[in-house]
């Protein structure tokens, strides 16, 4: 998310977009907004993230931003106060990240494996973490290419800790430990 933040400051005038192509329930997206309104001075001007996945009920419950205390306990104090509510009474022990947040993020059902994504956008990143270690070598491949069309000029490609993609593409050049950047 470093390395996010730094890409956020240095494009500060212009407008910014992520896609968060595995969201599960939500929790990545809303750290990328959450990442992205810090680096950018705490506005939401010309900031956008397309969070999806298959899975429509995880979706569903992304779209309400609403998690237990131990879920959200990873979070910074701080960040924790400015950008989530705290449940009350029956809803005690709960967390719900506030509508400013929320509103940065578009939930979206995409199987990265269908043949057309309803995308019609750059992004100034792809978060693809954890994902593709699901697919086979080919897959894999293709989606890699997929991706670089809908990335702008100096776009990144975050990856998981497990994930290596050096090897089935020159499409992508290694830029830090996780991250890839458009050859």
């Amino acid at each position: 998310f470093g390395i996010l933040a730094e890409l956020c400051s240095a494009r500060k005038q212009k407008p910014l977009s992520v896609w968060c192509c595995a969201a599960s329930t939500g929790e990545e997206a809303y750290s990328i907004a959450i990442t992205m309104h810090e680096a950018c001075g705490r506005s939401n001007a010309g900031m956008s993230i397309l969070a999806s996945d298959i899975d429509v009920q995880a979706l569903a419950r992304a779209r309400k931003g609403i998690y237990t205390m131990e879920r959200a306990r990873p979070v910074r104090p701080e960040l924790l106060r400015r950008y989530f509510l705290r449940g009350a009474g029956a809803q005690a022990g709960m967390v719900m990240v506030k509508p400013l947040v929320r509103e940065m993020i578009t939930f979206e059902a995409i199987n990265l494996v269908d043949s057309s994504w309803p995308i019609k956008q750059k992004f100034d990143a792809i978060f693809c973490r954890n994902t593709m270690i699901y697919f086979d070598k080919p897959t894999q491949t293709r989606i890699l290419q997929r991706f670089v069309p809908l990335l702008k000029p100096g776009g990144l490609l975050f990856a998981g800790h497990s994930e290596n993609f050096t090897y089935l593409t020159d499409a992508f050049r290694l830029k830090g430990q996780t991250v890839y950047e458009v050859a």
